[in-house]
């Protein structure tokens, strides 16, 4: 006996209507279109990733507008400054030297202005750079009062031990009109007894993030209690300052490759700049 087939459905029937190749087609042209997608996902990430490696190491001025309320996110410039028709370059008492691209690159350097009374703080804060202050001060910090600071940032945890030791040896800190403090700098502030900021002077705070060393495996767990506890460690430094710690929600929402330039008005509300001191009668 032969069994009667059924007749096709309506899916069969019009799987059997498309003409011969075109089902082929359609994935070839299906295959291609997702090739093309991914290619297109790649070459964005690698443009990102040129513009943050070039950002991460230009030397020279970077030309920016100032910030204003609502607009102050900008790019993090960790070996330079930015500069503008609105700005000039700081003066740094006792330091002569170029104060951009060259000066930012550089570890941090320590210099008295002669027959004065301030310390130059210029450069980029690297692992031992704490000690480095402290040594300086016990040579040739004795008549100081204030610490002048130019400096991109760099170790959070010289940082916060540079501003105990500032606070200790009764230091104010001030950043010149059109000086740059960004990244861990801003914690350096924070140690002054007094501190100030100078007109468009650019302080500014972002996420602490991890440095990965070369050749030396990432374990993401550890990296992400590390920065948890690096991020308890720079409230508590700013808690036993007298600085609102809540200047560090700014930093926590802000990413690494960019900088949350805090406004004059922001810098006094959290008390990262103190009221001028009237002079002594």
């Amino acid at each position: 006996m032969i069994a009667e087939e059924p007749s096709p459905g309506r899916f069969e029937r019009f799987v059997l209507s498309i003409p011969d190749g075109t089902l082929m087609r359609a994935l070839f042209l299906g295959v291609v279109g997702l090739a093309g997608w991914v290619v297109s996902l790649d070459l964005v990430e690698a443009q990102q990733a040129g513009a943050d490696e070039a950002r991460m190491t230009r030397t020279t001025p970077l030309p920016l507008r100032l910030p204003s309320p609502g607009d102050q996110i900008r790019p993090y410039l960790p070996r330079s400054i930015p500069v503008g028709p609105d700005r000039g370059e700081p003066r740094l008492p006792g330091y002569d030297g170029p104060v951009d691209g060259e000066a930012m690159g550089q570890p941090m350097r320590f210099l008295r202005e002669d027959g004065g009374d301030s310390v130059v703080a210029i450069g980029r804060i690297d692992p031992g750079t704490a000690s480095l202050l402290e040594a300086f001060l016990q040579a040739e910090g004795e008549g100081a009062r204030t610490l002048v600071l130019h400096s991109p940032g760099g170790s959070v945890s010289d940082a916060i031990a540079m501003a105990r030791t500032v606070r200790e040896a009764g230091l104010d800190t001030r950043v010149p009109a059109d000086g740059y403090c960004a990244s861990a700098c801003p914690l350096l502030l924070a140690g002054g007894v007094s501190r100030s900021a100078g007109e468009n002077a650019w302080v500014g705070v972002h996420q602490v993030y991890a440095v990965e060393i070369p050749g030396l495996a990432r374990d993401v767990d550890r990296s992400i209690s590390d920065i948890q506890s690096t991020i308890a460690d720079c409230q508590d430094l700013l808690v036993e300052m007298g600085v609102d710690p809540r200047l560090w929600i700014d930093a926590m929402r802000t990413p690494p490759q960019e900088l949350y330039v805090l406004t004059p008005e922001e810098l006094a509300e959290f008390a990262l700049v103190t009221p001028p001191q009237a002079p002594a009668a």
